[in-house]
């Protein structure tokens, strides 16, 4: 059996844009950052199930008493477990920024951890906000 999988390497640090902002008229806020908070961005649960069904599917249909009951309770057991291992597989460190902005509504955005920017509680922040994300960056 042949199997394919892609996996999706989408990137939220804040010094990343996609292709699709690219040249695009995005909204700026400002705001203090009020709390910082470490979290973990969970990898690509689907893609993980579907890889495990397959390969479940696959060996449990090598049963030669019950090969399709085998089959559907490898492919049940393969997604259970490909889920898990793709969520761990593409995971990244991440950083969630409760914000004040100056109009005084308080927001939250988790993004990627970056090397390039750092954050500290009270520091002013520019939030770049467009129709497929939102990033923050230190504002001078």
């Amino acid at each position: 059996m042949i199997l394919g999988i892609s996996c999706s390497m989408t990137d939220y640090k804040p010094e990343s844009i996609s292709k699709y902002q690219a040249g695009k008229i995005e909204t700026v806020l400002i705001g203090t950052i009020l709390q910082l908070e470490s979290v973990i961005i969970e990898g690509d649960r689907d893609l993980g199930a579907s890889a495990g069904a397959a390969v479940g599917a696959d060996l449990g249909s090598d049963n030669d008493k019950a090969p399709v009951a085998a089959g559907v309770i490898g492919a049940l057991i393969g997604s259970a477990v490909g889920a898990e291992i793709g969520s761990k597989v593409n995971e990244k460190r991440a950083i969630e920024l409760t914000i004040e902005l100056d109009n005084g509504k308080i927001i939250s955005i988790v993004q990627e951890v970056s090397e390039k920017y750092s954050f500290f509680e009270g520091q002013k922040v520019k939030i770049v906000k467009s129709n497929y994300r939102s990033r923050v960056q230190p504002f001078n």
